[in-house]
C-alpha cells in the first residue's frame, strides 16, 4: 500500500487521470486531494466525476475543502456569482452536498493534510477553518513544537515546479511542503499537476493536458 497526495487539480480531468496512470494507483492504496477539484480549466464536473467513480469502484480517496469548493458553495447558497464553474441544475444537488461534506483538514501518520495552511497565532491551528482554506505566508509562523514529527502538505498558492520539487526534497526538514505546481495556470514554469508519495518522499509532475 502507497500513499499519494494531489492538490489543485482546477478543472483538468485529462491531467489527472494521466498522473493517476503515472503513479499507477491501486485500490490498496490511498489518495488524498487536497482541494480546489474546479474553477480555471476547461472541465470542472469532468473532474468530480472522475472522483466520484474512483470511490465508487472502490478506491480509498479522501477530498479535502478548497477556497474554490467555498466560493461555489458561498454562491450557490446566494446571489452571488460563482467564480467559473456553475453546475447545471440536474448536477446541482449532488455537487452542493458533496462539497458541504469535505472536511477542512486531514491527518494521516507523519503528514496534517489541508489546502491552504495553518495559522500558528491561536492556541488550536486546526480549529481556525478559515485559514485552511485561504491562509498564504504563513510558512515563516510555523511552530514545529506543536506539529511534532508530522508535516503540513497543502496546496493553494501555485509555484513552478522547480520550487515544488524543492519543497518535497526538504520537506522533512521544514515541516511543510506546497505541492500546488499550477496545472491550470499559464505561468512560466507552472502548468503541471503534482503527486507526492507521502511514503517514498518522492514527486511525480504531469505536464498540463487538458
Amino acid at each position: 500500500m502507497a500513499r499519494y497526495a494531489i492538490s489543485d487539480i482546477h478543472g483538468c480531468p485529462r491531467t489527472f487521470s494521466r498522473l493517476l496512470e503515472r503513479i499507477g494507483l491501486r485500490t490498496s492504496d490511498q489518495l488524498f486531494l487536497l482541494g480546489d477539484y474546479i474553477d480555471r480549466g476547461p472541465d470542472s464536473f469532468g473532474v468530480l466525476r472522475m472522483i466520484w467513480k474512483m470511490v465508487h469502484d472502490g478506491f480509498p480517496v479522501v477530498c479535502l475543502r478548497g477556497n474554490h469548493e467555498q466560493m461555489l458553495l458561498d454562491a450557490l447558497g446566494s446571489a452571488n456569482t460563482p467564480w467559473d464553474y456553475r453546475p447545471h441544475r440536474r448536477n446541482r444537488d449532488d455537487v452542493e452536498r458533496w462539497i458541504d461534506a469535505l472536511p477542512y483538514y486531514y491527518e494521516t501518520p507523519g503528514y496534517l493534510l489541508v489546502h491552504a495552511g495553518l495559522n500558528f497565532g491561536v492556541d488550536d491551528p486546526l480549529g481556525d477553518t478559515d485559514s485552511m482554506l485561504w491562509a498564504r505566508h504563513w510558512e515563516d509562523e510555523i511552530d514545529r513544537n506543536w506539529l511534532s514529527d508530522r508535516i503540513v502538505l497543502y496546496g493553494h498558492t501555485p509555484a513552478t515546479r522547480t520550487t515544488v520539487a524543492e519543497n518535497v526534497v526538504h520537506m522533512r526538514r521544514t515541516g511543510r511542503a506546497c505541492i500546488d505546481s499550477g496545472c491550470a495556470m499559464s505561468v512560466a514554469g507552472m502548468g503541471y499537476l503534482t503527486a507526492v508519495n507521502l511514503d517514498s518522499g518522492e514527486a511525480v509532475f504531469e505536464k498540463r493536458r487538458d
